[in-house]
């Protein structure tokens, strides 16, 4: 039976500007054809010149899925610590363009995953001990954690800039992966108190309507490294060597879900995002960072959703897609 297509306008929307963009050419083509069965005008924008943004607002769509954080047309506004980049999400309210996920406050405080930390910590979550170091910042004498440490970078999200050189033991490796970090990724290092346990990551969807959570938490497991560590790196990633299992103990379940919906309030997140989470020595889960411009792809979100509804791909989508237009009818 042929499915009578909803008449709202919807417009995905992402970058081709280096480091940028948050949402790759195979999830752009799954969203357009998931959402293409469903609603009756469904484009793709690549933002990549001021003009194009300009259109954007002339379009006139119902709603933006956004695949960016902040814009930026030269080398200066494009740089991590400029203030002259364009927030995404602020540039949509300013034009009343209404889009899913969160806004310019919230999406700032998890760019920065120090600042995510001390709100969430503030707010009465767990999260392991840090500081955020440069090369050469601390000796050996004055370095402010003990070791183990786990390092990574600053400000990158999925996984990037951790390896097995992320975990260190002693004050040399702590200086050349604080070097690598600042080299490779171009970023000062977050230098939190190594978490020894399982690792987590939670989907959180959020019935802006009436304001109410549904909470999808999967555990994370890496294969171990020569040193029978379990480090979830980028490449890890890449190359889909984790597995991501459903969680049956209905005690962790709880306590992780606990962790990840208070963490997503203190943000002041909306809509839906990610929370990760790895547990201490004592069994006591830890917040680690926030996710609130997640994968769109059959990536971690989409994992957390199937292996918790056993509902589809497609489900996902609409349930984000809806809640958003319903939130929007009943704030008017």
């Amino acid at each position: 039976m042929k499915i009578a297509k909803d008449e709202k306008y919807i417009e995905i929307v992402t970058t081709r500007i280096d480091k940028l963009n948050l949402m790759p050419d195979r999830t752009l083509d799954l969203l357009h054809k998931t959402l293409g069965n469903y609603y009756s005008k469904v484009e793709i924008s690549i933002i990549s010149r001021e003009k194009e943004l300009r259109e954007l607002v002339i379009k006139k769509p119902d709603i933006v899925i956004s695949g960016i954080k902040y814009l930026g047309f030269n080398l200066d506004s494009i740089q991590r610590n400029s203030t002259n980049k364009i927030w995404f999400s602020d540039f949509l309210d300013e034009h009343n363009i209404l889009y899913t996920g969160s806004s310019k406050k919230s999406i700032e405080f998890e760019f920065d995953k120090s600042k995510a930390k001390d709100i969430v910590s503030k707010y009465g979550c767990n999260t392991a001990s840090f500081f955020v170091a440069k090369p050469n910042q601390y000796t050996q004498d004055d370095i402010p954690l003990d070791f183990p440490l786990f390092i990574k970078p600053l400000y990158e999200g999925d996984s990037r800039g951790i390896d097995f050189n992320s975990l260190v033991f002693n004050f040399k490796e702590y200086h050349r992966k604080v070097s690598a970090i600042l080299e490779n990724q171009g970023t000062v290092s977050l230098v939190e108190k190594y978490l020894n346990g399982k690792e987590y990551t939670v989907a959180i969807f959020q019935n802006l309507k009436n304001n109410t959570y549904q909470v999808y938490p999967i555990e994370l497991l890496a294969e171990k490294n020569i040193e029978g560590e379990r480090i979830l790196g980028f490449t890890d990633k890449i190359a889909d060597k984790e597995s991501s299992l459903k969680i049956e103990d209905d005690n962790i379940k709880n306590r992780i879900s606990k962790l990840a919906l208070d963490s997503f309030k203190a943000l002041g997140a909306k809509g839906y995002g990610r929370i990760d989470i790895k547990m201490d020595e004592k069994g006591i889960p830890c917040f680690l960072e926030a996710n609130l411009i997640p994968g769109l792809g059959a990536g971690y979100l989409y994992r957390c959703y199937n292996l918790n509804t056993g509902l589809p791909y497609e489900q996902m989508i609409l349930d984000i897609v809806r809640n958003a237009f319903e939130a929007n009818t009943a704030n008017r």
